[in-house]
């Protein structure tokens, strides 16, 4: 899913020339948050994994956590960010702090839920472009409020729980973050850097997150730079998946490009979530044609994952072409759209 909250130079030009692969405990705490409070989202797609709260839920109970604070108040956060729009944008914050440490992240986000009004200066470089960003849509002392009620629920979230499975990770989050590096910077990135290229993706931060669904999050950054983009994609369950990892990639850097060629066609939604639903397809479908034009031995797998992430199963041979296209439909018009602004790139 893509957002588009004003832009900024988020990674400079230490990613430049290719995309790097990350896993940040302040972004795997936030989205962990989001995804107990509002699995769903306001998209047509759920923000997160569906199985994720309950897993959740499963782990405290195993390990004989009483509820958190988080845990005991996820029906208010639910009401409180479902009422007011504004706080959509909680659904992507991290992306406009990717340099920042969770103590750093946190203590700017309390400067903010102090001041009444404006923008409170930031304590770090790190935390400028967020911190003005996120203060720019809470602007009132009630959202601010409520925001600093998160934030204090996710600190103790953290300390209780989240903190010491973040640890126990370490070993297997190392390995899938090696091997999907490596995969990339030998396969992947070569074969797409000109497209990568051409549609100004050609580096930045991926940051793999438990949390995440199928929809994930993609930040375009500086339009004069190319490799400050932002990612967050779901994390593979095992190291040898990462090529789903990649999958996702394709899908959140299609939808810039997707939403110009919609424009383009002159088609007009009934309302935001047919317009939602159907960018949603046409990403899956323009990451089809990515790999089409550019590595097309990963084509079949690349439908069978969105096929089995769409809970429909995957038919061998000629049959997985003929079930994408039905999951994921679009109408002529719109389908050589993409095709002409992918195979000329």
């Amino acid at each position: 899913m893509a957002i588009g909250l004003g832009t900024g130079n988020v990674l400079g030009q230490e990613s430049a020339g290719g995309w790097v692969f990350n896993s940040l405990p302040h972004v795997d705490l936030w989205f962990h948050g989001m995804a107990l409070v509002d699995p769903i989202g306001p998209g047509p797609n759920p923000l997160y994994d569906p199985a994720y709260p309950g897993g959740v839920r499963a782990k405290k109970t195993d390990a004989g956590l009483p509820p958190t604070a988080l845990d005991q108040r996820i029906g208010y956060f639910r009401d409180a960010f479902r009422r007011d729009p504004a706080f959509e944008v909680l659904h992507f914050l991290p992306l406009y702090f990717p340099r920042a440490g969770r103590d750093e992240l946190f203590t700017a986000l309390k400067l903010l839920v102090r001041a009444d009004e404006g923008i409170p200066r930031a304590p770090s470089a790190n935390t400028q472009f967020g911190l003005a960003a996120i203060g720019s849509v809470l602007a009132s002392t009630s959202q601010r409020n409520v925001l600093g009620e998160f934030v204090a629920a996710l600190e103790e979230e953290w300390a209780i729980f989240l903190q010491q499975r973040w640890r126990e990770a370490a070993s297997g989050r190392d390995q899938t973050l090696a091997s999907l590096q490596q995969s990339w910077t030998g396969v992947y990135g070569p074969a797409l850097a000109p497209f990568l290229e051409e549609v100004g993706m050609s580096g930045g931060m991926v940051a793999i997150v438990p949390a995440i669904g199928v929809d994930g999050r993609v930040f375009g950054g500086s339009p004069d730079d190319k490799g400050d983009n932002v990612l967050v994609v779901s994390a593979p369950v095992q190291p040898d998946q990462g090529r789903e990892a990649v999958y996702s990639m394709l899908r959140e850097i299609s939808f810039p490009m997707v939403r110009k060629v919609i424009d383009g066609t002159g088609y007009t939604a009934a309302n935001r979530g047919d317009s939602e639903a159907l960018a949603s397809r046409a990403a899956i479908r323009s990451g089809a044609l990515i790999l089409e034009r550019y590595l097309p031995e990963e084509l079949m797998e690349y439908q069978r994952f969105f096929l089995t992430q769409a809970g429909r199963s995957a038919p061998a041979g000629a049959g997985t072409e003929t079930a994408f296209r039905e999951v994921f439909p679009l109408d002529q018009a719109l389908e050589q759209a993409l095709r002409k602004e992918i195979i000329t790139k």
